[in-house]
This record gives structure tokens, C-alpha cells and sequence, in this order.
């Protein structure tokens, strides 16, 4: 089970992607999917996973300070169309600093180090796969 500050960074992540229109324009926002994506979904798409976090620990303990590896899969019917939909991704959420995002206040992003691409076997499906940090204070 996921605990509250990843449901928090998945909220962030989503919630910054929706509010970009370079992304909203290529998806709608209806299909950027927490977790899972929806068996039948239509493409281009975007799924948002958790791939780590931790709470930045203080002299005095746990600083409420939190962050999150998160891992945006982005997919398309074409290498050209993917590509397009990760470079909209990485407009969103390569480097935000101090912003508000949705509900939470001094939010920063940036980019986590994996870009990533491949495809499906049968060549239906082209991924993108790009990772970014995601840290706020609870």
C-alpha cells in the first residue's frame, strides 16, 4: 500500500501534467492515468508511477520534507509522436522551484536522470519513459 506522501507526489505529477497545456494538448487530460493504465485506453497517453521516496531526515529526526522519484510513461502509435509527448512531459516538470502545485506549496521538480524509449513487439505501442524528482513539504 502506498503511503500518504507518494499519493501525494502521484497528485503533484498529475495535477502539474494537466495543468501544462503543451501535454493536455497532445493526451486531454482525461488520459493521464495514476498507476495503471485502462485496458482499451487510447493513445497518446501518459501513465504516473512511484518509483521511490523517502522523508529527508533532520538533525532532530523526520523533516516532513518529502521526495519521490516518480516515473511518467509516456505512449503513442509513432517514435515521432512519443517523442513529441516526452518533450511536452519534460517542459512540465524538468525544473519547477518553489511553485505551487494543486493543493501543496513549495513544490520543486526536476528531471531524475532516465529518459528511456522502446516499443511494443508488435509495433503498435511506442514508449517513452522519463523519470523526475518530486519533493514538498508536508
Amino acid at each position: 500500500m502506498e503511503s500518504a506522501a507518494e499519493v501525494s507526489a502521484l497528485s503533484i505529477a498529475i495535477t502539474k501534467l494537466k495543468a501544462t497545456s503543451a501535454v493536455t494538448t497532445k493526451t486531454t487530460a482525461v488520459r493521464i492515468y495514476p498507476i495503471d493504465l485502462p485496458q482499451g485506453a487510447t493513445m497518446p497517453c501518459l501513465v504516473v508511477n512511484i518509483a521511490s521516496g523517502y522523508d529527508e531526515h533532520m538533525l532532530t529526526g523526520a523533516g516532513k520534507y518529502f521526495r519521490n522519484r516518480v516515473t511518467i510513461e509516456c505512449m503513442a502509435a509513432t517514435p515521432e509522436e512519443v517523442m513529441s509527448l516526452g518533450d511536452a512531459v519534460m517542459t512540465a516538470l524538468q525544473d519547477n522551484v518553489n511553485a505551487t502545485i494543486g493543493a501543496f506549496t513549495g513544490v520543486a521538480t526536476q528531471f531524475a536522470d532516465l529518459d528511456r524509449t522502446d516499443y511494443s513487439d508488435d509495433r503498435a505501442t511506442y514508449r517513452r519513459t522519463l523519470d523526475f524528482f518530486i519533493r514538498w513539504r508536508s
